[in-house]
């Protein structure tokens, strides 16, 4: 029988909430191992074979790098509005140039690697340099006189880090770039430039997850993926992550458009909502794309990351979809 695979996207609730995510101080390094291993043991726990550290210690997707920064500032951020849905956010200034990374990726996949059962895949997931440059006001255009070259050096010091996590043992990065769908008239350069990062990581299995984004467990941008199929077809990658149950279109016309030969890992849990899922659901949502890939090529997952999802919830969603795939296996 073939094997489907269970696995996340990223984000998993912290242990406890918390009353503003965007803008909580930094945690302890203690602290955050600690979260670290049971957002680990909580996802291995649960059935999934690959699992990532949970996410919980960042204030956001996009802070938790320009704060580790040197040249990006926090200080008298700039509100400005992204897609129709009027989602509106601060974004850091470039006031310098961007170097110095303190994010201490290799450290956290390090723990979690040592949390996780042996058998279970820890993949790293990363934001990608796209969106970084996105909500990134630039006041520095004598050294970053386009957003190419802006974008090129959040590349740049993601690099730094991300071969040390290589060299800590690490084979699997994925890069969220979800603002491909906000602004898809740059999705093409930016796959360059992704491109670039990521032939600079040798020995590494990469993923690539775009979504509508998920703040608050809205969708706010609304591209089709059929129009992004450019930068798709550029894109060095071996694993992408796609919405696929609550689009208001087909995903699988993406597939006519886009000879892609690397594993779909496929959006069959809907985490924007409060109902489970059941198997029969999610055996129905994965059908279409068995008409375009076999199945040792399917991982089953969730249209985006659970960060903004109760606990009991998260669990509930992720304890079906990883039962679904292992009697889809038998």
């Amino acid at each position: 029988m073939p094997h489907y695979r269970a696995t996340v996207v990223g984000s998993y609730p912290r242990p406890a909430p918390v009353s503003d995510t965007m803008k909580r101080p930094t945690v302890e390094q203690q602290e955050i191992d600690a979260i670290i291993r049971w957002a680990v043991r909580e996802q291995a726990g649960l059935g999934l074979e690959t699992v990532t550290d949970g996410e919980s210690y960042r204030e956001n997707m996009y802070y938790f790098y320009q704060k580790r920064l040197d040249g990006v500032s926090m200080e008298d951020m700039v509100v400005q509005s992204f897609g129709p849905a009027g989602f509106a956010i601060e974004c850091a200034r470039v006031t310098g140039e961007i170097r110095n990374p303190r994010f201490n990726l290799a450290h956290n996949w390090k723990v979690a690697r040592d949390a996780a059962p042996r058998g279970v895949t820890v993949k790293l997931t990363v934001t990608g340099p796209h969106v970084l440059t996105r909500f990134t006001v630039n006041q520095r255009p004598d050294l970053y006189p386009s957003e190419q070259s802006l974008c090129r050096a959040y590349a740049q010091v993601l690099r730094q880090e991300l071969q040390e996590v290589i060299a800590a043992g690490c084979e699997h990065i994925q890069f969220d770039e979800p603002m491909w769908t906000e602004s898809p008239e740059q999705s093409e350069w930016a796959a360059d430039i992704l491109n670039e990062l990521i032939d600079s990581l040798a020995g590494v299995r990469v993923g690539l997850h775009v979504c509508g984004g998920n703040p608050r467990r809205k969708r706010v941008y609304f591209t089709k993926y059929t129009d992004l199929a450019p930068a798709f077809r550029k894109i060095h990658i071996q694993e992408v992550l796609l919405e696929h149950c609550t689009l208001g279109y087909n995903l699988m016309d993406l597939w006519k458009v886009w000879d892609f030969r690397g594993d779909l890992a496929l959006g069959v849990v809907d985490q924007r909502s409060d109902a489970i899922e059941t198997p029969e659901v999610i055996r129905e949502r994965l059908k279409p794309a068995l008409e375009y890939f076999p199945a040792e090529r399917l991982l089953l997952t969730s249209e985006c990351g659970f960060g903004h999802v109760p606990l009991e919830i998260t669990r509930a969603k992720l304890a079906v979809l990883a039962r679904t795939a292992r009697e889809l296996s038998q």
